[in-house]
């Protein structure tokens, strides 16, 4: 049966409320998690309410040899978030040819965060020349926060055969590195590319080059399409510029919105800055909660600043116990003891 027709039968069946036959016809249709079809069988089971009913009919089908329901069924597995249980599915499927050894790999480096075994896979899709091999390596390489320079070789020859979106992330890992003005240009060479995810990175790299006319343009795009990590870096952008009150509220929605708790630290700093003493505070005790190690020095200087010096023995017992670097510990015992900080 053509795949359109096997997915037009199983809306059909959707819509009497047949589940079970209309999961079936999907899996005729399954072309990988990517597909639509994916996205058409999670709605389908929510709708369905019977999630172990659906789970026995990927497992038939998949007992019957069918090669496409081991993708399916560790799909689903994998939002049920049982991945272990999912990467059997798929390894079974890679035996019957499927071509799984990426999404084993993703599974293995993200949900179970095993990256030894994670790297086999990868060096097997490498071996095997899988054309997205090059980049999903580097990046692998790149989030491990080690052997850099290997991802960044990597990516460059993902990039010299065609791969853009390997532009895109070895500009991320420049950027990582402090490199701004070397990223930039991989960056805008994705962003060309039609890779709109770049936004945020470039708008941080542009920023960091004082080009800030082409950094507030990428980082209102990334704000209008609702991208990871826009309003902390257009937070970072706008107190660059001398607009704090602004900053404070992307600061307030990337926290909102993002999580993103290292606002915290940066509300604190800018709340003291416009001389909002009581919000500086609330927000440094924010940072230390949320274990933010940056965040001790500065609220031990700000306390001292507000003549609530008794106030700061009370942080040596969390610093301590998060493991503050030793100096930084030093100089807030200094603070604690009525000293000066070390650049007064």
């Amino acid at each position: 049966m053509p795949e359109d027709n096997a997915e037009a039968l199983a809306e059909r069946q959707w819509e009497a409320g047949h589940h079970a036959a209309a999961l079936s016809l999907y899996v005729e249709a399954w072309a990988g998690p990517d597909d639509e079809v994916a996205d058409r069988i999670l709605d389908l089971i929510e709708d369905w309410g019977d999630t172990d009913a659906a789970l026995e009919v990927l497992s038939a089908l998949a007992a019957s040899g069918d090669a496409r329901a081991h993708e399916a069924l560790a799909d689903l597995l994998v939002q049920l978030e049982r991945p272990e249980e999912a990467v059997s599915a798929l390894q079974e499927a890679d035996r019957q040819g499927r071509d799984v050894i990426l999404w084993i790999a993703g599974i293995l480096a993200d949900e179970i965060e095993d990256r030894d075994r994670a790297e086999e896979y990868y060096r097997r899709a490498l071996a095997e020349n899988h054309p997205d091999a090059l980049n999903d390596y580097g990046a692998f390489l790149h989030d491990g926060g080690e052997r850099l320079d290997e991802a960044a070789d990597l990516l460059r020859q993902a990039v010299e055969q065609g791969d853009t979106m390997a532009a895109g992330n070895l500009g991320r890992l420049l950027l990582d590195q402090d490199k701004p003005a070397e990223a930039i240009g991989w960056l805008r060479q994705a962003l060309e590319a039609g890779h709109r995810s770049v936004l945020v990175p470039l708008g941080v790299a542009e920023n960091d080059t004082d080009e800030s006319e082409a950094a507030g343009l990428h980082l209102r795009e990334a704000l209008d399409e609702e991208l990871p990590g826009a309003h902390f870096a257009y937070a970072l952008h706008l107190a660059d510029a001398g607009a704090l009150q602004e900053a404070v509220h992307h600061y307030e929605a990337a926290l909102d919105q993002d999580g993103e708790t290292n606002a915290y630290l940066n509300l604190a700093l800018l709340h003291e800055d416009l001389g909002q003493q009581e919000q500086a505070d609330l927000r440094y005790r924010d940072a230390i909660e949320h274990e933010d190690e940056e965040a001790f020095l500065p609220y031990a200087d700000f306390l001292a600043q507000q003549d609530r010096t008794a106030e700061i023995g009370a942080l040596l017992a969390p610093a301590t116990a998060l493991g503050l670097d030793p100096e930084d510990l030093a100089q807030l015992r200094v603070l604690a003891d009525g000293g000066q900080p070390a650049d007064a």
